[in-house]
């Protein structure tokens, strides 16, 4: 779209040889062309500024008068063009500042993302190595209390041994049916808290472990057991 000045200079310049500024002529005559509509709108502001009126147009002017005003375009042109190119000029360095800024920007908005980008990777190798800590560590608590678990086993079967060795004393030998209803109250309660309900079979196992040690019971005839001595 060409400026207002440059429509201006065209006019300008074919009214001092003699031309008709005419819509079409003016428009060849801009070396990038433009709309006919913006030009016509430049063009009629020329004729109102110039108070140019075709039918008043000379028909015949002097050579030295033709010189002149060819001299006169001639010199509006160049100027035009020193100001255009000035321009131009002013809006390329803008333009090479905006664009060297733009980078610049870039260059820190990716030097931003990638140390964004590194954190991110420290934060989840931090992450990931807790986890993997957290994990150790419940697994090694998971252990412990299974070792509490078992510990708190044995020593409440020990007690119980004590207490079916304290029944035999009174009672000689039993079986495991027999002894089973003179244990206590809390004792039944407590095996079925060890997950190990305290039954004839169950009683029969626990005290044929400690038999095969050789300690507290010794067995005796129709699967009755009696309190060791010694």
């Amino acid at each position: 779209m060409p400026p207002e000045f440059i429509v201006f200079v065209v006019a300008d310049a074919m009214l001092a040889k003699g031309e008709r500024p005419s819509l079409r002529k003016v428009r060849e005559a801009i070396p990038t062309g433009g709309s006919p509509r913006e030009v016509c709108k430049h063009l009629r502001a020329w004729r109102k500024k110039r108070g140019y009126d075709p039918k008043l147009e000379p028909t015949d002017m002097s050579k030295a008068m033709k010189a002149a005003g060819q001299a006169l375009a001639m010199d509006l042109w160049k100027q035009a063009k020193k100001e255009a190119t000035q321009a131009f000029a002013r809006e390329r360095e803008a333009a090479a500042t905006m664009a060297a800024d733009d980078k610049q920007d870039c260059e820190h908005l990716l030097g931003m993302v990638e140390t964004l980008q590194a954190e991110n990777a420290a934060l989840v190798a931090r992450a990931r190595a807790a986890e993997d800590e957290a994990a150790r560590v419940l697994a090694r608590l998971a252990k412990v209390e299974n070792q509490l678990d078992r510990f708190r086993a044995e020593e409440f079967w020990d007690r119980v041994m004590r207490e079916v060795a304290e029944i035999l004393t009174g009672r000689g030998a039993m079986t495991p049916a027999e002894i089973l209803p003179e244990t206590r109250t809390w004792t039944v309660r407590g095996a079925a808290l060890h997950k190990e309900p305290l039954t004839a079979a169950m009683l029969k196992k626990k005290m044929d472990v400690r038999v095969s040690f050789g300690r507290s019971f010794e067995p005796c005839e129709q699967g009755r057991y009696a309190r060791r001595t010694g």
